[in-house]
């Protein structure tokens, strides 16, 4: 599904939600004023609809409608863009020597304007493709798991307030929400780094990783940390290399969450 994503970009659009936002912020003056529950303010009623056609659906005709919102809310609450895609054009691009492509491509990974120095460039990206799919589709599908398309929408309309609310107040309510619910993923996504990665440098690095007050730096940390840690070292003249190195590693452990959630529902099948 996520590979798919290019062909139904046009469609997994949320100006729907920037105009309920700014409908709620103009009839609730009031709403940037309560602090971290601002966010909540906002989601709870579209949260409530989603909650409602969920349960509605549940037994609905043997579950098949069920099962096709589930399907079409994770869909679209994958992303954005297809990772593997973006880091497909900014290898193709970095050794064509495309300076200007390689750029644009790496923008795309980082999800914000990425540095034009070469060195600094491919250090980002690296550091980018070990802790992006956590907010792109690793803690989607932690959510949907937990709690269906109820918590795939919640974490996705969370995250995507975070990064495009024009209110200040609001935004960083989104931010300290987004990072409560990224945090079990993230730690998850580490344990899978370590687990198909260098168990060991993955282990040390992570306890020596140096606290954080802030829990989205913090989540970000336990990414890189124990990502960084279950690489092998690059050495210079083989960044492409450490690259699809770190895509393979993320792979890997997109299998090793995919196998574990479909051994739980055969037991669960079975139970």
């Amino acid at each position: 599904m996520e590979r798919a994503l290019d062909t139904i970009q046009s469609w997994r659009k949320f100006d729907w939600f920037d105009q309920y936002s700014q409908w709620m912020l103009d009839h609730l003056p009031g709403l940037t004023h309560q602090g971290t529950s601002s966010i909540v303010i906002l989601l709870l009623p579209v949260m409530l609809l989603a909650g409602f056609i969920q349960h509605a659906l549940a037994d609905t005709f043997f579950g098949i409608f069920s099962l096709l919102f589930g399907l079409a809310v994770f869909i679209y609450c994958l992303g954005p863009g297809d990772l593997n895609h973006e880091i497909d054009g900014f290898l193709e691009a970095w050794e064509s020597g495309d300076e200007k492509k390689a750029h644009k491509c790496a923008s795309a990974i980082m999800g914000k304007e990425a540095s034009h120095a070469p060195d600094q460039q491919i250090v980002d990206v690296m550091h980018a493709v070990l802790h992006q799919p956590n907010d792109r589709f690793f803690s989607v599908i932690f959510w949907f798991v937990i709690l269906g398309p109820f918590g795939a929408l919640l974490f996705r309309l969370t995250s995507y307030t975070m990064k495009y609310a024009r209110n200040k107040t609001l935004a960083r309510a989104a931010k300290h929400l987004q990072a409560i619910l990224a945090w079990a993923p993230a730690h998850l996504i580490a344990m899978g780094y370590a687990l198909t990665g260098n168990y060991e440098g993955a282990s040390a690095s992570f306890r020596e990783k140096p606290r954080q007050d802030d829990l989205a730096e913090c989540n970000t940390q336990t990414l890189l940390t124990a990502g960084l840690g279950a690489l092998k070292d690059c050495t210079p003249g083989e960044e492409t290399a450490c690259i699809r190195a770190t895509r393979g590693l993320v792979l890997r452990t997109l299998v090793v969450w995919l196998a574990v959630i479909a051994m739980l529902t055969l037991i669960g099948w079975m139970a």
